[in-house]
């Protein structure tokens, strides 16, 4: 499957203009000599080796989203960088008391946090690139769920219906295994796309189940909105944007 996405945000531009009330604002030479040849593919190789081992990944975050937070009466933003053909890693950047920014970058496989502090180049007083300085690699094993407690985490997704390419999903949570006792279920929307972008909502307004990966809807998709069935939370997307931000990770 191509993963494309550029044409996904247009669609997604497109169903918001085609009902602007159910979907927020979107603002993202060959030489002759084999042997020279050889010779030079060797050194590249030896070269691509050195710089791999001594910063470990190269990962590139391609997208952006920003849900608003609704709790019992308290409201907030949180914002969350991804990378669109890998859900593994998940970055936050924090502003911090001093106008500096750090950023958390997990890795939901390895459960392991790298901290990096973000600095921006500027040129001619404008913004321009921005670096990210490794400072600090925690192992994170301790707050992600373990085995025996993810497997406590029992839940269900039913599709309810579909139009315009929006599915109204409902996920329960559920107190035992037999799925018997629910005690939380919230209204999905989720935009049809070719984007496993659930993830990201889960990390961003799922706490304490952020980490669990197995919490995952089964069709890739984007989701707009989910609401309790009390009404008390309320997650709400208030913006999806295409990012261009890398860094290394060491080894």
């Amino acid at each position: 499957m191509t993963v494309n996405c550029c044409s996904f945000l247009g669609r997604f531009m497109n169903l918001y203009l085609m009902s602007p009330q159910s979907l927020p604002t979107l603002r993202s030479c060959v030489s002759s000599n084999f042997k020279h040849d050889e010779m030079k593919n060797t050194i590249t190789i030896i070269l691509l080796f050195g710089l791999t081992a001594l910063f470990g990944q190269n990962l590139k975050f391609d997208v952006m989203v920003k849900y608003s937070i609704s709790r019992n009466g308290s409201n907030s933003e949180r914002s969350i960088y991804g990378i669109s053909t890998n859900s593994n890693y998940i970055m936050q950047i924090l502003n911090n008391h001093d106008g500096s920014q750090t950023a958390h970058v997990y890795d939901l496989k390895s459960k392991e946090k790298y901290e990096f502090n973000v600095i921006e180049e500027k040129s001619n007083n404008k913004s321009g690139e921005f670096k990210f300085v490794h400072s600090n690699t925690i192992s994170y094993s301790s707050y992600f769920p373990h085995p025996s407690q993810a497997k406590n985490v029992h839940f269900n997704f039913e599709k309810v219906s579909a139009e315009n390419d929006i599915e109204t999903v409902k996920l329960t949570f559920y107190k035992n295994k037999s799925k018997t006792k629910p005690y939380e279920n919230f209204e999905l929307k989720i935009l049809n796309s070719d984007l496993n972008l659930f993830p990201l909502f889960r990390f961003t307004c799922l706490h304490p189940t952020e980490f669990i990966t197995e919490l995952n809807y089964v069709k890739p998709g984007l989701v707009t909105s989910a609401i309790s069935e009390n009404g008390l939370v309320k997650y709400i997307l208030k913006s999806f944007e295409e990012a261009s931000l890398e860094l290394s990770l060491p080894n």
